[in-house]
């Protein structure tokens, strides 16, 4: 055994104090270690129980139907707003669409009144023309018929002379 005072003596214990603090470490870390192992083996026998697994599941069940939930009231809020959005554009369509017919059924009643108007004025001056020609047609013959009474008249005066 090497002397206190020597040099072998002082690595000795150097070397002795590094060793303790290595097996103290690694005691620590075999503590640490075995509260590991200890949880994960108390995990793995609670989730190999039937009750821990249906417990797990149930969770997780939990979880996805709360999602489904959320979710669902969301798309029903949506709904609700497309719906509201919906009625109000059939409400404006409605009111623009009638305030549009009412402006244009005005003017479109106006048009059709003027339409016969003038078809009744084209009906009137048709049959005025119609009766003018008749007229006409009758004066011609009126006055071929006067114009051949005069000249029969004349021929018969003048056939008077000749044999007087």
């Amino acid at each position: 055994a090497p002397a206190p005072g020597s040099a072998d003596g002082l690595i000795s214990s150097s070397a002795l104090r590094d060793e303790k603090e290595k097996a103290l470490r690694l005691k620590i870390e075999n503590d640490s270690l075995r509260e590991q192992i200890e949880q994960m083996q108390a995990t793995a026998a609670a989730a190999s129980t039937p009750g821990g697994e249906t417990s797990g599941e149930a969770g997780r069940l939990r979880s996805e139907n709360d999602r489904l939930r959320d979710e669902l009231r969301r798309r029903e809020t949506e709904k609700a707003k497309l719906a509201s959005d919906k009625e109000k554009l059939e409400a404006y369509t409605k009111k623009t669409l009638s305030k549009f017919q009412e402006k244009y059924l005005v003017a479109l009643q106006e048009c059709k009144a003027k339409l016969k108007e003038k078809h009744d004025k084209i009906e009137a001056l048709e049959q005025r023309s119609a009766s003018e020609k008749t007229a006409q047609k009758r004066e011609e013959r009126l006055l071929s018929s006067t114009i051949y009474e005069l000249g029969l008249a004349i021929m018969q005066q003048k056939l008077k002379e000749r044999s007087t």
